[in-house]
């Protein structure tokens, strides 16, 4: 290898290496006391690190919150299609939806327990929240789609995002009744089941009704 070539290699390598502990640093920081009480001095002391180079790195804001988020994402339990691999009716894909949503939220605690208040304060972290809520939706339209096509009602598509949300979630998992990851997630499935057979029409639920011996 030329020697310019071996310079530029090494100098890459040092910049990803700063950059990763720009990160870390951030995404600890924002674990222990959110995004509003986190400042880049802050950052630049945890990445061990001048206050310039974080900027240098992330010249905004919204470009620091988006590298932080992708490197919690790329931590955090699957949470994408692949999920209905071996789910195929409705009541097995909306398992496996509440089984990786709640996954995520176990795993991604330390940030959304700060992060879903601070959406409405901080614009990037907005649009983050944006950004998962349209992923949620697609996906809550996919575990339906043996019952609804691609377009499942919308009001249950809503019902669905509130009971999967992180703040329902945190209620149950706080409960004093100090409930298991399992029984969380029974009981976000059992509400979640009822209330598809609730949007479903009457004359189907009429037929599997009947259907029953």
């Amino acid at each position: 290898m030329a020697p310019r070539r071996y310079r530029a290699d090494r100098r890459q390598a040092a910049m990803a290496e700063t950059r990763r502990r720009i990160v870390e640093a951030t995404v600890a920081l924002h674990a222990e006391q959110g995004g509003l009480a986190t400042s880049y001095a802050q950052i630049a002391a945890g990445a061990d690190v001048a206050v310039p180079t974080v900027y240098k790195h992330f010249p905004t804001e919204a470009a620091l919150f988006t590298a932080c988020t992708g490197h919690v994402h790329a931590l955090s339990p699957p949470l994408g299609p692949e999920i209905f691999a071996r789910a195929t009716g409705v009541e097995a894909r909306v398992g496996a939806l509440v089984a990786a949503v709640f996954a995520c939220h176990r795993f991604q605690r330390p940030w959304l327990r700060l992060g879903v208040h601070e959406a409405a304060l901080i614009p990037a972290v907005g649009a983050i929240m944006d950004s998962a809520r349209r992923e949620l939706h697609r996906l809550i339209a996919l575990s339906l789609a043996p019952c609804y096509g691609k377009a499942p009602p919308p009001a249950l598509v809503l019902l669905f995002e509130i009971l999967l949300h992180f703040t329902a979630w945190q209620r149950l998992a706080e409960a004093p009744q100090k409930l298991s990851p399992e029984a969380v997630a029974t009981a976000a499935l059992l509400a979640l089941l009822g209330a598809d057979q609730e949007k479903k029409p009457a004359k189907e639920r009429s037929r599997k009704g009947k259907s029953k011996p």
